[in-house]
């Protein structure tokens, strides 16, 4: 049932990331050259106010999470989720009102323009929603509903999309962009405030598509209980909470720091080539993620009933599976990089594929550590990740200041800018790996070198080198079928090899078989949806 419902979650994340490439392809295409510096605004300003988003989420998320898959009271658990994230989203808004203040005072407009402050304020409206949209979604988790949990999830993309793709078409009046096409006339009022105000008007899109899923979130919670909140289990919230948020402000830190230092030391432009290649590879990540989803609540309770035999083999299963399944996806990306970025986004963006190759392997490595960090967190030990996080954070931001910069440590091998920041994330993400894994170790012993990661690197360079020799011997000029074909050969290729190395046998094709078998799906999204509370 993990794997299925892992599945559901990959499938509709990746429905949801899908719609948005077709968002921002077009956006690409149509804003050409000013696209990279619109999207850096919109990447600078989700970076700068996720550092405070944290102060809203404060550990609860976790807490609500574990608490629900303990067994405790539904509808206290909702009462008192919700009355927190209401009291912290409040928090969340007087600070970032604070600290605008403060930036202001101290560096003028050299941290923050007038441009930066307003899609800021227009996003600090979308963390709004997306704060409160965490009290039906994390309720979701805890009782394992995915299909609620998503279908809450996707409904952001689904509306924030077709709205991106109306503001591209409308133009930019400030660059000389026209509209594709002439709109109608009642409409033009609407176009021309839209043109005229581009970049703000792109990040209304994003907010329209929050408060839509808030609202649907909320619409599916609205039959299940909420009971007055509890001071007893607030306080337990908090107990948990505080080393997860140290945890978290250390994985927030580590992915939000080198976008706004990239926005300090170099252009807007270079976040928007940093964060959009960030976007495309997020279809890696959502593996790690929807297992994380569904691995947390799920070894909380083997701990609660002290089957260690159960989380050992859980955690190792997740890892054997995401390494499967993402080692083909990122041989391809480093293959065909330049050919991906400007068949999926457009030839302004041709200087971030060596971002997209180092992204990609991040990814990668973020699978792996994935299982190992769900399971400390199951066993109750955020302590113990706080101080990993603390070390990875640390180096990260280190690393990032040295990276980053035109004139950096590494400038004079053409590393500064976004490929700093991308190899300054790498590095610290591999601390942490070793750092979660040895923690496991300990508190299980568990086996943490075992033999599937390396067949897989193994079958993975057999595919990679067959698909770069056949790309310059038969392919002079790479297009977008040439990459769907080279995709199924490299698949089949990397199986194949899998197979001789009897890593990849008959169960293991049943086991992907019955995860993505339509009926067995059917019944259970017809099963969770008709579930009574």
């Amino acid at each position: 049932m993990i794997a299925r419902k892992s599945f559901l979650i990959v499938s509709s994340q990746f429905f949801a990331r899908f719609l948005g490439w077709i968002g921002l392809f077009i956006l690409a295409k149509l804003w050409g050259s000013h696209a990279p510096e619109a999207l850096g605004y919109i990447g600078f300003a989700m970076a700068f106010l996720t550092l405070f988003h944290l102060v809203a989420k404060f550990g609860f998320l976790e807490a609500h999470v574990k608490r629900i898959s303990e067994g405790q009271d539904l509808g206290t658990c909702i009462g008192t989720y919700a009355t927190i994230k209401i009291l912290f989203t409040g928090v969340m808004i007087l600070g970032v009102v604070v600290a605008i203040f403060l930036l202001q005072l101290l560096f003028h407009e050299r941290f923050l323009d007038e441009a930066s402050k307003s899609i800021i304020y227009i996003f600090l409206i979308y963390y709004i929603f997306l704060n409160l949209k965490e009290i039906p979604m994390q309720t979701f988790s805890g009782t394992k509903e995915i299909v609620k949990r998503q279908i809450t999830w996707t409904t952001e993309n689904i509306i924030k999309i077709p709205l991106t793709i109306i503001v591209a078409l409308a133009g930019i009046s400030a660059v000389g962009i026209s509209p594709i096409a002439t709109w109608p006339q009642f409409l033009q009022p609407l176009q021309q405030f839209i043109a005229d105000h581009a970049t703000g008007s792109l990040a209304m899109a994003y907010v329209f598509g929050c408060m839509a899923s808030f609202l649907v979130g909320m619409w599916l919670l609205r039959k299940y209980p909420i009971k007055k909140p509890s001071w007893k289990l607030s306080k337990s919230y908090l107990s948990f909470g505080i080393p997860i948020t140290i945890i978290s402000l250390i994985v927030v830190i580590s992915i939000n720091i080198d976008k706004v230092m990239i926005g300090y030391f170099c252009t807007q432009a270079e976040v928007g080539y940093y964060w959009t290649v960030q976007q495309l590879s997020e279809v890696i990540i959502i593996l790690s993620t929807a297992l994380g989803i569904v691995l947390f609540p799920t070894l909380s309770e083997y701990h609660a009933t002290n089957n260690f035999k159960g989380l050992i083999k859980t955690t190792h299963q997740a890892e054997r599976y995401i390494s499967m399944v993402t080692i083909p996806i990122i041989v391809l990306i480093i293959i065909f990089a330049e050919p991906i970025i400007y068949f999926m986004l457009s030839s302004s963006f041709i200087s971030a594929a060596p971002v997209l190759i180092i992204i990609a392997i991040y990814a990668f490595i973020l699978g792996i550590m994935k299982p190992y960090s769900s399971l400390i967190a199951g066993m109750n030990k955020p302590g113990v990740a706080a101080k990993i996080g603390i070390t990875m954070c640390t180096v990260n931001i280190a690393l990032n200041y040295l990276f980053i910069p035109k004139g950096g440590v590494l400038s004079s091998f053409g590393i500064d800018g976004a490929v700093g920041a991308a190899i300054a994330t790498l590095i610290s993400l591999l601390i942490g790996l070793f750092g979660f894994q040895l923690a496991a170790k300990k508190m299980t012993k568990m086996k943490i070198l075992n033999s599937h990661i390396p067949r897989h690197i193994i079958a993975g360079v057999g595919m990679g080198i067959l698909l770069y020799y056949s790309s310059k011997l038969f392919v002079p000029s790479v297009h977008w079928y040439h990459l769907i074909g080279f995709s199924g050969i490299g698949v089949a290729l990397y199986f194949g090899i899998l197979f001789i190395l009897k890593e990849f046998k008959k169960q293991d094709f049943d086991f992907f078989w019955n995860v993505i078998h339509p009926k067995e799906m059917a019944k259970y999204i017809k099963s969770e949806m008709n579930k009574k509370r």
